[in-house]
């Protein structure tokens, strides 16, 4: 998704649109109510923030990155996910 942003950015700058993505990480929505404790637990252990986001956490990004206050970034991925994609433990998406 990276690639798209950074691409549609390229082409449609001209044109005053910014492209950017959010990529949420495990957010407690009510697809999780039917998890067991114990997907929850291995989720949970992966994340350094120690808990699932919120799905008003994943929307604040979003509002933010289609606001001015975000006039200046373009062809971003905005990772909300309490640093599970940087965490070691995870494979990165290079491997």
């Amino acid at each position: 998704m990276r690639s798209f942003a950074r691409t549609w950015t390229n082409e449609l700058a001209t044109k005053g649109i910014r492209v950017n993505v959010v990529s949420p990480g495990p957010t407690d929505t009510p697809m999780f109510d039917s998890a067991s404790d114990e997907v929850r637990d291995t989720l949970t252990k992966l994340i350094p923030l120690g808990r699932l986001g919120q799905p008003g956490e994943v929307a604040a990004a979003a509002l933010f990155l289609a606001s001015d206050e975000s006039s200046f970034i373009a062809g971003a991925e905005l990772c909300v996910d309490g640093g599970m994609l940087r965490f070691e433990g995870w494979p990165s998406a290079t491997t």
